[in-house]
């Protein structure tokens, strides 16, 4: 019927017309398709199984970070997603559904909330003494990475709206600091932090380093060089600049050039550590807390920054159309056609995370073309191919071509390391900076969130006193 109808509307002009026609409407079609197989981007082609391994994923229940966790659950992973909000019917439905469609049930939900120091303290103490699945004697349970992704969950933004004023964390005790600030830097190195005693033990039995993948927004292109400093992240000091309502990319932009300073920062410390360990192993039999007293393998953690790219839901997130807002709607509706054109959707974006996450790491023998007998190995265990071998090929002869292959504390889009020029030109003291000064800014708020525990502790025994007073 539609090559019938076409053949029909060809016949009313000449043969001439008609062709040319076709041609026209064709190349068009095939223009569009162009474009829009060019804005997918990187695709990962990785099939790796995950059965016995266990992630966080922080995020997971927003766009990308549910194609991520969908994936990862259907390649057998155990996989505890973190939501800001006490769980929802609709997230537990919605986790029931990814069991259902995966056939794997160990996919979990757990209540942390990223802007909250408080809330990832208690998210720790609950994973120190409740989460034993698979442990060991009396052996803590293990991870084998962290995934965060942008957009904590279900209605909470990817982006930061356009003339929107700046959202604050609520309970930060004095302080007031930018709730996107906190969820995206403040709170990541955190929960890294808290969690480090736990990693590290891990990475003693793992066959490949423990991936901590951190997500950016693709606005640090934005930030031009010599304008970045950490300083202006804190829009209350007062040297520093207003927000920028009007460009609100601006502010994305900054934040997450500090979150890949700040991962790369870590990735230095641990190597650092590691081979300082190597030199001279500890013998302590006690589990010391400090990364400086932890004996580590060799490089035993892998951090690795990955920007999805410009994706569809933070473009929404910037424009917020809304019935109550009618110019906005009218704009999203208008540009429509060109984000969903030029715009990656959810599973897109998230195929740079599953290459970062599935990757093979460079710098291993293989890549050295060492002749030594030693194999590289995967996220699994498995055995790659050595450089000098075949090219595109593994060792058990399946194709390559194409495949991520990452470097500790790296930059990752599209699949391929980029080179940031505004971070080029910063010193390379202010990494060391922004450690300090995060870590100090974690243990103030640690600090305020004991002193509010306390008091109401303090209120609660004090209550019933007060109740037996007025009888």
């Amino acid at each position: 019927m539609p090559l019938a109808s076409l053949s029909h509307y060809l016949s009313l002009d000449s043969p001439t017309a008609g062709l040319y026609t076709l041609a026209k409407w064709g190349s068009l079609a095939a223009l569009i398709l162009a474009i829009r197989t060019w804005s997918r981007g990187f695709v990962c082609r990785e099939e790796r199984q995950l059965a016995g391994k266990t992630y966080l994923l922080v995020g997971g229940f927003s766009s990308t970070g549910l194609s991520v966790f969908s994936s990862l659950a259907a390649r057998g992973a155990q996989i505890i997603a973190l939501h800001p909000t006490p769980l929802s019917p609709s997230v537990v439905q919605l986790l029931l559904l990814l069991r259902s469609s995966s056939e794997n049930e160990r996919l979990y939900a757990e209540e942390c909330d990223l802007t909250s120091v408080k809330s990832i303290r208690d998210f720790v103490l609950r994973w120190k003494k409740d989460a034993r699945e698979g442990m060991v004697g009396d052996l803590e349970a293990r991870l084998d990475g962290i995934v965060f992704c942008d957009g904590e969950g279900a209605g909470a933004p990817s982006s930061l709206a356009i003339g929107a004023e700046q959202a604050w964390a609520l309970d930060t005790g004095d302080e007031r600091f930018s709730e996107y600030r906190l969820s995206r830097l403040t709170g990541r190195h955190a929960l890294v932090q808290l969690l480090m005693p736990i990693l590290l033990r891990s990475a003693a039995t793992s066959t490949s380093p423990l991936r901590l993948i951190n997500t950016v927004s693709p606005y640090y292109s934005a930030i031009a060089p010599g304008s970045f400093r950490p300083a202006d992240l804190d829009y209350l000091a007062p040297d520093a600049p207003p927000f920028p309502r009007s460009q609100p990319w601006l502010a994305e932009g900054q934040v997450a050039l500090a979150s890949v300073l700040l991962w790369r920062e870590l990735q230095r410390r641990v190597s650092t550590a590691a081979s300082a360990s190597a030199a001279a192993p500890s013998s302590s039999a006690d589990a010391p807390s400090k990364l400086s007293d932890l004996p580590l393998p060799s490089t035993p953690l892998l951090a690795l920054s990955v920007c999805p790219g410009l994706t569809r839901a933070s473009l929404r997130a910037h424009i917020a159309p809304s019935l109550a807002a009618p110019l906005r709607l009218f704009v999203f509706i208008a540009c429509y056609p060109l984000i969903w054109l030029f715009a990656k959707s959810a599973d897109e974006a998230a195929q740079g995370v599953l290459g970062a996450l599935l990757g093979d790491v460079e710098g291993s023998s293989a890549d050295k073309g060492s002749s030594e007998g030693k194999e590289a190995r995967g996220p699994g265990g498995e055995k790659v191919a050595r450089e000098g071998g075949a090219k595109g090929k593994k060792a058990d002869g399946e194709d390559t071509t194409g495949r991520m292959r990452v470097r500790r504390g790296a930059l990752y889009r599209e699949g391929k390391e980029v080179r940031i020029p505004a971070l080029d030109s910063v010193d390379s003291s202010v990494g060391a900076e922004l450690w300090d000064n995060e870590t100090k800014l974690v243990e103030r708020l640690l600090l305020a969130a004991a002193e509010q525990d306390k008091k109401e502790k303090d209120a609660a025994a004090t209550a019933p006193t007060e109740r037996r007073k007025d009888v």
